[in-house]
C-alpha cells in the first residue's frame, strides 16, 4: 500500500509531461504557421509599396509631360504669331 501513492504521482506525471510534449509540438506547428503568415505580410508590404511607388512616379511623370507639352504648344503660338501673312 505505502507504493500506491507513489506510483499516481508518477502515473500523473507522465501524464502531464506527455501533455506538455503534444503542446510543445502543437505550439511548434502554430510557431511555423505565423512565421509563414509573417513573411506573406512582408510580401505584401513590399508589393504595395512599390505599387504606390509607381502610382507616384507615374503621376510625376505626367505632370512633367503635362508641362512640357504646355511649353511647346506656347512656344509653337509664339512662332505662328510672329509670323505676317504673304
Amino acid at each position: 500500500m505505502a507504493d500506491e501513492p507513489q506510483n499516481m504521482v508518477f502515473v500523473m506525471l507522465r501524464d502531464i509531461r506527455a501533455k506538455q510534449d503534444e503542446h510543445s509540438a502543437h505550439f511548434a506547428q502554430i510557431e511555423a504557421r505565423l512565421g509563414d503568415v509573417e513573411k506573406q505580410l512582408d510580401d505584401y508590404k513590399k508589393i504595395v509599396r512599390y505599387s504606390l511607388g509607381q502610382s507616384s512616379e507615374t503621376q510625376l511623370r505626367q505632370a512633367q509631360q503635362e508641362s512640357r507639352i504646355d511649353e511647346l504648344f506656347d512656344k509653337l503660338e509664339k512662332l505662328l504669331s510672329n509670323k505676317t501673312p504673304v
